[in-house]
């Protein structure tokens, strides 16, 4: 598209004029300032939109100067979690996109059809940013993802393009900036992350060929919570994106946009408020004015009556006072009682689901990839199983955890239960437990509901939940195992990993594992780190 347009430049200056050769991606953010399209959050009244204006203006202004400062960042964009619904919603004018990123010309057709699908809300396939439910999308997947206190990933790949950062994400508001981190993750692999739920606009993000990390800094403001998400370019040094002071400022930014985001949603109820106030006070003269013109009419009909000399016109007497106080209202328990009904409401809310997409069905390639991973490791387990039985007829692997254990290491491959940091820690945790508790003189089934629970909790509360473990659990602490079955079900568990790593390895689609996390003090430093901000929370 050529032509002549003049808009309104990013610092407000004044107004630039373009040249001929203005290609209409560089038209289209220049005009971003001033219109936007079709928009999920609800629309306010013509009365309030000037004052609204001044709220978007302020925050696009800011996630503008944040994105044309930090290093490697070539969009910036903000979501803000609603209770009401569940659901994490993009403000109007939350969004800055570099128009230089996307005027290198280094673009394929497909790739730069899927830029104008995401920042031109006037094609008719434009993919808005619909409100997600937490786990769903990009920003639903890290919103997720900054709920968890303690996150451990893998480093970065060789090739320098795509990875992940080790850092500890936690609440901005209980840690000062200097030990915050920002998780950094590929969007490619969160696109075609079996586990993800479809979303249209991520995998759209996925095939523009211009972002290729993404990272999500939390803020919480008067009662407002969000996340300032930035996306990476593809070609940028992770050195210097990671470097402090890059992420310095990235994190000092997000912490102003997000106040600038709560200002915004107090100013919106103040001036609901006063609009409400107003609107009370006017009912309240009106309804004076009918008052008033009613006395007065009734004091001319008896001004008539008077000089008629109807002396059947007398005065109505005022009715009875006594009796006509109300009983006083409880207020206390009326508020009690609203509060009440509102989290009874927000309760039975959330067993309508999310409303979010089933996951994708798997390929035949990767499903029949499945089926031999679990047919060529469950058949090597029961083997060895067999082998060991035959030299001692005492001892066997219990098979029962090893179907789940498939299921999570050939289905779910990126699933973090699925790591063998989880599978080997979380059956060696939950076994002990559960053969720990068969020393104990509690009844059968308390034993077995008691360290069932305590070994699923330990595993939570250590970062390394196995569903297969917390099955061992129940079956160990029946009593009918000995400490050498233990030790064979390790030895199943490294077995299992072992055949996982080779086979999953075998698809171009697959990586096993994503991370191993057995790095020397690793789990300790997480531990401490835990611990101090526990003692600071105290």
């Amino acid at each position: 598209m050529k032509g002549r347009f003049v808009g309104r430049s990013d610092d407000g200056d004044g107004d630039i004029e373009l040249g001929e050769s203005v290609p209409r991606l560089t038209q289209l953010f220049l005009h971003q300032s001033s219109a936007e399209g079709p928009h999920p959050e609800a629309s306010v009244d013509d009365e309030l939109e000037n004052d609204l204006k001044v709220d978007r203006e302020m925050l696009h202004r800011a996630i503008a100067d944040t994105g044309r400062w930090a290093y490697g960042t070539v969009a910036v964009e903000v979501w803000v979690y609603n209770e009401g619904n569940h659901s994490l919603i993009r403000p109007r004018r939350a969004f800055w996109f570099d128009p230089i990123a996307m005027n290198t010309g280094r673009h394929t057709p497909s790739q730069l059809e899927a830029i104008m699908r995401i920042v031109d809300y006037e094609r008719e396939d434009y993919v808005a940013p619909d409100p997600l439910a937490p786990g769903v999308g990009l920003a639903g997947a890290l919103w997720s993802e900054l709920n968890i206190t303690r996150i451990a990933h893998a480093t970065a790949p060789s090739d320098g393009r795509a990875g992940v950062l080790n850092a500890t994400m936690l609440n901005a508001s209980m840690l000062n900036l200097s030990h915050r981190k920002i998780v950094w993750r590929e969007i490619k692999s969160i696109a075609t992350d079996p586990d993800q739920p479809y979303n249209l606009r991520l995998q759209v993000l996925a095939e523009t060929g211009v972002t290729g990390l993404a990272g999500g800094v939390r803020f919480s403001f008067s009662g407002v919570d969000g996340m300032v998400l930035y996306m990476a370019r593809r070609t940028c040094d992770l050195d210097r994106l990671r470097s402090p002071t890059n992420e310095d400022y990235l994190l000092a930014s997000a912490d102003a946009i997000g106040s600038i985001a709560a200002l915004r949603t107090s100013r919106h109820a103040i001036l609901h408020e006063r609009r409400r106030e107003h609107e009370s006070v006017r009912k309240r003269i009106v309804n004076k004015m009918k008052d008033v013109a009613i006395v007065e009419e009734a004091l001319k009909g008896a001004l008539e009556k008077q000089k008629t000399g109807d002396e059947s016109s007398e005065q109505p007497q005022a009715p009875p006072i006594e009796g006509a106080k109300s009983e006083p209202v409880n207020e206390k328990g009326k508020r009690l009682w609203q509060v009440m009904m509102k989290k009874t409401r927000t309760y039975l809310a959330k067993w309508k689901g999310a409303n979010n997409m089933p996951p994708p069905t798997m390929s035949n390639q990767q499903s029949l990839l499945t089926f031999f991973g679990c047919y060529v490791t469950l058949l090597a387990l029961i083997n060895f199983s067999d082998a060991v039985n035959a030299a001692n007829e005492n001892l066997s692997l219990v098979l029962g955890p090893f179907g789940a254990l498939m299921t999570l290491q050939f289905s779910l491959t990126q699933a973090p239960a699925s790591q063998p940091r989880n599978t080997l820690f979380g059956q060696t945790i939950s076994i002990a437990i559960a053969q720990g508790f068969t020393y104990t003189r509690l009844r059968p089934n308390n034993q077995k509901a008691l360290a069932t629970a305590l070994a699923i909790s330990v595993m939570a509360r250590l970062g390394i939940t196995h569903p297969p473990a917390g099955a061992a659990a129940l079956i160990f602490a029946g009593g009918n195992n000995s400490w050498a079955q233990y030790g064979m079900m390790l030895v199943g568990n490294i077995l299992a990993v072992t055949f996982a790593t080779v086979i999953n390895n075998l698809s171009k689609r697959r990586i096993f594992p994503t991370y191993w996390g057995f790095g020397r003090g690793q789990w300790f430093r997480q531990i401490k780190t835990s611990c101090k901000r526990k003692k600071k929370e105290s």
